[in-house]
């Protein structure tokens, strides 16, 4: 089995895919060519990448991975990490307010200031992404002869088109489920067009 920090060193220390600094324990081993597929666990058919990359990708063939890299520019855009909860540093400071009780109190005074700088960002409507989504798979579909593309290819392309759209607003998971709302088939990392194109009124 290839050594994911072995790897992770011979490419300096960033994911093979996004170019982005990769910490050795959120590295995983990707195989150029699946093993579902026949390949083997050398260091020559393994790089280190994201997870996210890495599940994206699934049993993709390396033909469709040189795609997917082409259709980006050379870089995959890697979905940005959850933030950390900070739960553990709510509950400390819960249990040290009943010690001092004038602590809380101008805890209370100075929280109403940091309420109006919290706005939430307006999500883009589903509906206003349909012709933007159209042109974005088009791009990506052009490597595949126009049958399909990668989900991860198509979100790319789509934040050229609309520089406000941001995958995590939607979710990585459900970003899925819009690609399929706005008429495309969705069949786990792959998206198609409709099999019946809707006729113009």
């Amino acid at each position: 089995m290839a050594n994911v920090a072995k790897l992770l060193m011979l490419q300096g220390g960033k994911c093979f895919y996004c170019g982005n600094k990769l910490a050795l324990d959120e590295a995983t081993v990707d195989h150029v060519i699946a093993k579902a597929l026949g390949g083997d666990n050398s260091e020559g058919n393994t790089v280190a990448c994201c997870h996210s990359i890495n599940q994206a990708f699934g049993n993709a063939t390396p033909k469709e991975k040189l795609a997917a890299l082409i259709n980006a520019g050379g870089r995959i855009e890697c979905p940005p990490k959850p933030a950390r909860k900070p739960a553990p540093v709510a509950a400390e400071s819960s249990t040290q307010q009943p010690k001092s009780q004038p602590a809380p109190q101008a805890a209370k005074k100075a929280t109403p200031p940091k309420q109006p700088q919290q706005k939430p960002t307006p999500e883009i409507k589903p509906s206003s992404l349909r012709k933007p989504l159209q042109e974005a798979f088009q791009a990506a579909a052009e490597a595949n002869g126009g049958d399909k593309a990668l989900l991860t290819t198509v979100s790319v392309e789509l934040r050229k088109k609309t520089p406000d759209f941001v995958v995590k607003r939607y979710g990585e998971k459900t970003f899925a489920k819009l690609v399929a709302a706005l008429g495309y088939r969705v069949e786990k990392h792959w998206c198609s067009p409709p099999k019946v194109a809707a006729k113009p009124q």
